[in-house]
């Protein structure tokens, strides 16, 4: 597979198709890509950039808020429209390879197919999730605190982004090799 063919494969399809992708190239790939030192050192990057973003939203009580806003009819952001369309399979590969157990939690067609009781299951968020502040997040929230978790989501993307292109890359030398 080349870079297209790679990108077109990763991005299309709805939250169940993406999954099984996911887990094809985990299947046949995770071994691999967990040995390559790049790849180590990514995941721990990008776990940190993890823990410090949680560490500012739950500075800012956004669970909280987060909660009672979900807890309403229709309320919440986390959207079915979020879990197919946001999410990619190189993103849910980066899950799997930092030992999340990745999988369906519901076919509502309301919420996202990755919402549990508990929140997200996924560690590592699809861009839209992590940038999205809806209203009441902005209003109820000093700017010195936004804009602090504003840096701190750049961070993460920026760490998710590079390690999403490392293994793009180690998937290409591969399938060439092939």
């Amino acid at each position: 597979m080349d870079y297209q063919e790679i990108i077109s494969v990763c991005y299309c399809g709805d939250g169940k198709g993406k999954l099984e992708k996911a887990e094809s190239l985990a299947e046949e790939y995770g071994f691999k890509l967990l040995q390559q030192k790049n790849v180590q050192d990514q995941l721990g990057i990008v776990k940190e950039a993890v823990e410090a973003l949680d560490e500012q939203m739950t500075a800012m009580e956004m669970g909280k808020t987060c909660s009672q806003c979900a807890a309403k009819p229709d309320g919440g952001c986390c959207s079915a429209y979020m879990g197919n369309e946001n999410n990619d399979a190189l993103q849910l590969l980066m899950n799997i390879l930092a030992g999340v157990k990745v999988k369906l939690v519901r076919d509502d067609g309301v919420e996202c197919c990755f919402l549990g009781e508990r929140g997200c299951l996924l560690l590592f968020k699809p861009i839209f999730c992590l940038n999205y502040l809806c209203g009441r997040i902005r209003e109820e929230s000093d700017k010195d605190k936004l804009s602090l978790l504003e840096q701190k989501t750049g961070a993460l993307l920026t760490a998710q982004s590079t390690l999403e292109q490392i293994i793009i890359r180690f998937l290409v030398t591969v399938q060439e090799r092939d």
